[in-house]
């Protein structure tokens, strides 16, 4: 399965945290996350590879496939990153914001893909999901949980909507900083 984990960039870095921190502390958090995520997607059994989507390449450490996006949103990058060839064989998204992601998480996650398998964030949204078959459904991140689960049942699949803290923490506001 492939991983696909959207990436803002550095430069932007969680405008919603600037009350709190200074751009140059939003971009390391920023990217202490999304080393968090891609240390958790390289130890999971079930993730063969990592497709990093984002607009600046150039500011992250090697190791992971990169796919270059515009830049507009998460949901965009989704979009880009299940229609990309190497997503043909399942994909499992996680956001780059989820600091307590853990590989036996994202494991578990996969396994419940039967044929989809969902997080919601602590805020109602979708933090991660995997799709055995990325042709069956067009996740729409952005939306709550409830409408992705509506849309899903509409597309004809059940899915298997899993409780799990650690996937479930998105940082995101700066309450969310003390979970962190």
């Amino acid at each position: 399965m492939l991983a696909i984990v959207p990436f803002k960039g550095l430069d932007g870095a969680k405008t919603r945290l600037a009350a709190v921190l200074s751009p140059e502390e939003r971009a390391r958090l920023a990217f202490e996350m999304l080393e968090r995520v891609l240390v958790a997607c390289e130890g999971a059994v079930a993730i063969e590879r990592t497709l990093l989507v984002t607009p600046e390449p150039g500011a992250l450490p090697a190791g992971p496939d990169v796919l270059v996006d515009s830049g507009v949103g998460h949901a965009e990058a989704v979009v880009l990153a299940l229609a990309d060839p190497r997503a043909a064989a399942g994909a499992l998204v996680v956001m780059a914001d989820c600091p307590l992601v853990q590989s036996a998480s994202l494991d578990a996650l996969a396994e419940a893909a039967r044929p989809l398998a969902l997080v919601r964030a602590r805020d109602g949204g979708v933090n991660a999901l995997a799709l055995e078959d990325v042709t069956a459904f067009q996740p729409r991140f952005g939306t709550p949980a409830e409408e992705m689960i509506a849309q899903a049942r509409a597309a004809g699949l059940e899915p298997v909507v899993l409780d799990d803290p650690t996937l479930a923490l998105d940082v995101d506001r700066p309450e969310d900083l003390a979970f962190a």
